[in-house]
C-alpha cells in the first residue's frame, strides 16, 4: 500500500466500491437537469434516489430550480412503456405549475411581468422557475424513472443481442455435431449391412420359435381379454361413482371460491386500512423524533451555558480567593510592621526615662530599665518624680530636649494609630 494511504485504511474500508450495476448505470446518461447545476459539490454526484437535504447557506448562494420558465415538466420519451407499477401515485405526485404551464408563456414573457416575477423571487435572472425543495426532490424521482426507463431499455438491447450470440454459437454447436453424426452414420450403416447377413441367418431359427411362441401368445390373449371384459365393467361402475364424487367436490369448491373472493376483498381493504393507519403514525412518530432531537439539542446548548457560566464564577470565585489571600498577607505584615514600632516606641519612652533619670539635675543616678521595675506603682512614682523635676527646671536650656523628646513620642504614637485605622 501506498505509504500516503496508509493513514486512510480505516476510510477505505468504509468506502462503498462501485459495483457492476453501478458501473452500467453511470454509462446511461441521466435525463436533462438530473445532474444539479447549483449548491454543494456532493449534490452533483449524489444519485436519483437519494433526496437532497435541507443544508442552511447564505441567502442567494443557491436557488433549487427545475426548468425555464414556461416549459414543460412531466415530459416522457415517445418510445416509453406504459408503467403501472405506481397507480395511486405514491411515488410521484404529479402536481400543477402555472410557471411551468406552456399556455401561459406568452404572458410569462411581458417583460413588466418577467421584472415582477425576478423581484417576487419566483424566479432567477436566467428566467429558471423557482421551486421548493419538496418539489425538487419529487422532480428528481420523476428524472429517476426516466432514467431507470433509459436503463431498462440498455438491459434489454443487451439481452437481445446476448441471446443472438447464444444462439449463433448454438447453431455453429450443432453443425458441427450434425456432421460428427453424419459421420457416425455412415460408419453404422455399414456395420449394419454386415450384421443384417448375420441377423438372417438367425431369423430362420427365430421363425421357427415365435410361431410355437404365438400359438402361446393367441391363448394367452383369450383369457386376458376376458379378464379386461371384467375388468372393463368393474371400471365403469367405479368411474360412474367417481364422477359423482367430482361434481359434488366441484360445488364445493365453487362455493370455496367463491367465500375465498369475498375474504381476500375484505383482507384488501382491512390491510388498506392498517398501511394508511400505519402511514400515519409513522409520520407521527418522526414528527415526535424531531420533537426529540431539537429539544435534546436545546438541552444540551442550554447545559453547556449553565455549565460555562458556573466555570466563569468558580474563576471568579478563584480571583475573589487570590484577592482575600493578599489582604490577609498584607494585613499580616502591616500588623507585623505596628507591632515593632509600638516595640521602637516602648525602647524610645524606655530611653527619654533612662536619659532624663540620669541627666537632669537633681536626679538620682539609678537603673531605670523596665525590666528592673518591681511593679507598676515603681513605675508611677518615678513619672511622677521626674515631671517634678522637670518643673523645676523649666527656665533652664536643657528643658528644651525634654520638650522635644515629647514631640516626638506623641508623634510616633499619632502614626502607630494612623496605621491601625
Amino acid at each position: 500500500m501506498n505509504p500516503a494511504c496508509k493513514q486512510y485504511s480505516t476510510d477505505i474500508i468504509g468506502l462503498k466500491r462501485p459495483t457492476a450495476l453501478d458501473k452500467l448505470f453511470d454509462s446511461i446518461p441521466k435525463p436533462k437537469g438530473a445532474v444539479p447545476e447549483f449548491g454543494l459539490p456532493k449534490w452533483k454526484v449524489m444519485p436519483l434516489e437519494s433526496k437532497i437535504p435541507m443544508v442552511p447557506g447564505p441567502e442567494g448562494v443557491y436557488n433549487f430550480t427545475r426548468r425555464k420558465l414556461g416549459e414543460e415538466l412531466w415530459i416522457s420519451t415517445p418510445d416509453a412503456e406504459f408503467n403501472l407499477s405506481d397507480p395511486y401515485g405514491y411515488e410521484i405526485q404529479w402536481t400543477y405549475d402555472s410557471l411551468h404551464d406552456k399556455h401561459l408563456l406568452p404572458h410569462f414573457s411581458k417583460p413588466n411581468i418577467i421584472r415582477h416575477l425576478i423581484r417576487s423571487g419566483f424566479v432567477t435572472k436566467n428566467l429558471d422557475a423557482k421551486c421548493s425543495l419538496k418539489d425538487y426532490n419529487m422532480y428528481r424521482r420523476y428524472l429517476r424513472r426516466l432514467h431507470c426507463d433509459s436503463i431498462k431499455k440498455e438491459l434489454n438491447r443487451r439481452t437481445k443481442q446476448s441471446i443472438e450470440e447464444r444462439a449463433i454459437l448454438y447453431a455453429q454447436e450443432q453443425a458441427e455435431k450434425e456432421v460428427k453424426r453424419l459421420r457416425e452414420r455412415e460408419r453404422l450403416m455399414e456395420l449394419r449391412k454386415s450384421a443384417i447377413m448375420q441377423s438372417k441367418m438367425a431369423e430362420k431359427m427365430k421363425l421357427q420359435k415365435q410361431k410355437e411362441k404365438q400359438r402361446k401368445i393367441d391363448e394367452r390373449l383369450q383369457a386376458l381379454a376376458q379378464k379386461k371384459k371384467e375388468t372393463q365393467q368393474m371400471r365403469y361402475i367405479k368411474s360412474k361413482a367417481h364422477a359423482e364424487i367430482i361434481q359434488q367436490k366441484q360445488i364445493a369448491a365453487t362455493d370455496i371460491r367463491r367465500q375465498k373472493i369475498i375474504q381476500t376483498l375484505l383482507e384488501w381493504n382491512r390491510k388498506e386500512r392498517i398501511r394508511k393507519k400505519m402511514r400515519e403514525m409513522r409520520l407521527a412518530h418522526e414528527q415526535e423524533e424531531k420533537r426529540k432531537i431539537i429539544e435534546l439539542k436545546w438541552e444540551e446548548r442550554l447545559e453547556f451555558q449553565k455549565k460555562q457560566i458556573e466555570k466563569e464564577q468558580f474563576l471568579l470565585q478563584c480571583i475573589e480567593d487570590q484577592r482575600n489571600k493578599f489582604i490577609d498577607a498584607y494585613q499580616e505584615k502591616v500588623d507585623r510592621e505596628t507591632e515593632r514600632m509600638k516595640r521602637l516606641f516602648e525602647d524610645v519612652k524606655m530611653y527619654i526615662r533612662c536619659y532624663l533619670a540620669r541627666h537632669l539635675p537633681g536626679s538620682r543616678e539609678r537603673i531605670c530599665c523596665e525590666k528592673y521595675f518591681d511593679d507598676d506603682e515603681d513605675e508611677t512614682s518615678f513619672v511622677e518624680s521626674d515631671k517634678k523635676d522637670a518643673a523645676k527646671l523649666i527656665k533652664q536650656d536643657k528643658v528644651r530636649k525634654f520638650l522635644l523628646s515629647i514631640s516626638i513620642i506623641k508623634t510616633a504614637n499619632y502614626i502607630i494609630n494612623k496605621k491601625q485605622y
